[in-house]
């Protein structure tokens, strides 16, 4: 099993070997796109009662102007602080128990263990990086409410390795367990190759016509 370690200081797994450009916000100009994605089946749960079931998936959209091909947006650029100025206006991610968007988001804090709301979140990754044609290849998504025990990633690196994780505190959302409940997709960038292990979730992309001004 892959284990991802959510570490308080940064992100837990890097987009390496990216290529491209670095690029933050992309081309204000760019046509406004919808990037989507649905993220492969949890296969590990635990929790005496977890709010998931091995059919739950990772999953969400954003809106940004058109991203270039061959290029790392990394939306926190330069630094991680509030409010996050260059994160898209318009996101939305769930694990089908809770659901994370731009409102939901909170400064970040030094011990995230005193953060009492449980659907206030802090961003701490969110980068992603495009193919020749434009597609999202590699991306790193991670939202941190509690970092011990309340923690939502979607990570894949572009080559063998990625990990969609989702944690929730015991008695939140659902759950009931003595710390905290878990779900996990662990998956490689050809599928099945190790034990448990699966093909990777997909991102897709749509035009956003410019007078719905929102998700379409």
């Amino acid at each position: 099993m892959i284990r991802h370690v959510v570490a308080t200081a940064a992100l837990s797994i890097a987009l390496t070997g990216c290529g491209g450009s670095d690029s933050n916000s992309g081309n204000a100009e760019a046509p406004l796109m919808k990037y989507s994605y649905v993220g492969p089946p949890m296969t590990v749960i635990t929790g005496v009662v977890p709010p998931w079931t091995t059919e739950s998936q990772l999953s969400g959209w954003f809106i940004a102007p058109e991203l270039p091909p061959a290029t790392t947006t990394d939306f926190l650029d330069p630094d991680i602080q509030w409010p996050f100025p260059n994160l898209p206006d318009k996101f939305e991610f769930t694990d089908g128990a809770r659901t994370i968007t731009r409102d939901d988001l909170v400064d970040v804090m030094k011990d995230t263990g005193m953060r009492i709301d449980p659907t206030k979140h802090e961003c701490r990754t969110f980068s992603v990086t495009t193919d020749a044609d434009g597609n999202i290849a590699r991306w790193d998504i991670l939202f941190v409410h509690d970092v011990r025990r309340n923690t939502f990633l979607t990570a894949h690196n572009g080559g063998i390795y990625g990990q969609d994780l989702t944690e929730v505190d015991a008695t939140h959302f659902g759950c009931v367990a003595t710390e905290k409940c878990t779900a996990n997709a662990n998956y490689t960038g050809r599928g099945a190759i190790l034990p448990d292990t699966q093909a990777p979730g997909t991102w897709t992309k749509e035009l956003v016509q410019p007078e719905s001004g929102g998700e379409t």
